[in-house]
């Protein structure tokens, strides 16, 4: 699956250093205030104290500050230092592409608005799963890309024309940070393509569009084949 933005990561890479002081801010505007309600679509999970939880792109840890209320302690990791700078607790700065993890670390995986940023969809789906223990789940909300033609005209027409004026209005002269955005969006694989991809790796608890498509959300559970009681019975060593 082609995917991730490759050589264009480093470019946006720079636009994520410098705009933490106003993301929440214009991430708020843009999304006309959806952007909360998506994400809060994480406690759908049942999630509990002890769990081991990486807050995979984190950001500035919009939800790992909601997690630390209900007593769980994430693990945040992103790319950009400014980002995490704003964080609280365990904080790791890292891309997907290359964990520092060990294998089977995490119960569950919570990519927030950060799936779209990866430098490789592939590979780093793959390195998460790897981090992931038996039976753990993964929670993605991401910017995404519709298959009929006549959703991605007018999710494009957003990104290019309303999103800015939205950026202007909210953050000042901070606006065209917000340029990036349809980069990433004209970039994406299609929502379908993702799907196929995420299926390779996890078993599909639900996967849907909002947004016209321009987002979707995901849930998923790994589960990795084990050996059964019955063939370890047989093999036996006397």
């Amino acid at each position: 699956m082609k995917g991730g933005l490759g050589r264009l990561w480093s470019y946006l890479n720079e636009i994520y250093e410098r705009v933490p002081a106003v993301y929440d801010k214009g991430s708020d505007a843009i999304s006309l205030l959806q952007d909360r309600k998506w994400r809060m679509e994480v406690f759908r999970l049942p999630l509990r104290p002890g769990d081991a939880v990486l807050d995979a792109g984190s950001g500035k840890g919009a939800i790992s500050d909601l997690l630390r209320r209900f007593g769980l302690q994430p693990v945040m990791m992103d790319a950009s230092y400014n980002m995490l700078s704003f964080g609280k607790g365990d904080r790791v700065q890292a891309v997907f592409e290359y964990l520092p993890f060990k294998e089977g670390v995490f119960d569950y995986v919570l990519m927030s608005f950060s799936l779209h940023a990866s430098i490789d969809y592939e590979r780093a789906l793959k390195n998460l799963q790897s981090a992931m223990k038996d039976g753990a789940r993964i929670f993605v909300v991401s910017l995404g890309k519709p298959s009929s033609r006549v959703k991605y005209a007018i999710c494009l027409a957003y990104f290019k024309f309303i999103i800015p004026a939205l950026a202007l209005l909210s953050t000042g002269r901070y606006y065209s940070l917000f340029y990036g955005l349809k980069t990433i969006y004209e970039n994406n694989p299609r929502n379908d393509v993702v799907k196929c991809q995420l299926e390779k790796l996890f078993r599909t608890i639900e996967f849907k569009e909002k947004a016209l498509g321009a987002v979707f959300i995901y849930f998923g559970l790994l589960k990795r084949r084990v050996l059964s009681y019955t063939w370890l019975t047989l093999y036996q060593v006397p």
